[in-house]
């Protein structure tokens, strides 16, 4: 089974529409920007198993009201990007990624600039996967770290 096929398999075909073409990154990206996370405007840059990267560009929807960007956009781009990379892994038709544990530090505000977010692998046991999420500035400045933890799972279980 191909990714695309397993992408297909996963996104319910009933509430979102699917790019037939281009590469995975194009893919994801046109269903990300079909739900929440769409609105922090992330533009998926590099995707694979072990490596995840999206940029977050200035934009009023991800701001909060003192006008840095919202730490609730850091955590959903790693979110995402990290649930994206699980789909590498999955080995059966009908599993789904869940988010099993989260957390996220953050270490210095963002203002009116692009972040570049840069997601790896960690750890792979089993079926629970543990992936380490680095915010950067556009001065290449660690702004947060998060961290993941998944499991590949039929669902209901």
């Amino acid at each position: 089974m191909t990714l695309t096929e397993l992408l297909y398999q996963i996104v319910p075909a009933d509430l979102f529409t699917f790019k037939k073409d281009g590469t995975f990154e194009e893919q994801a990206q046109h269903l990300i920007d079909q739900c929440h996370p769409g609105a922090t405007n992330m533009k998926v840059t590099k995707l694979t198993g072990e490596i995840g990267e999206a940029d977050i560009p200035f934009a009023q929807s991800n701001r909060a009201l003192h006008g840095l960007m919202h730490g609730g956009c850091y955590f959903t781009v790693g979110d995402t990007l990290t649930a994206i990379m699980c789909f590498f892994y999955v080995e059966r038709a009908g599993d789904v990624t869940l988010t099993m544990d989260a957390s996220i530090r953050y270490l210095r505000p963002i203002q009116r600039e692009t972040v570049r977010a840069k997601a790896r692998l960690v750890s792979k046991k089993g079926n629970q996967l543990n992936f380490v999420c680095d915010f950067f500035n556009e001065q290449n400045k660690r702004a947060a770290q998060a961290k993941y933890r998944y499991v590949i799972a039929a669902p209901g279980v």
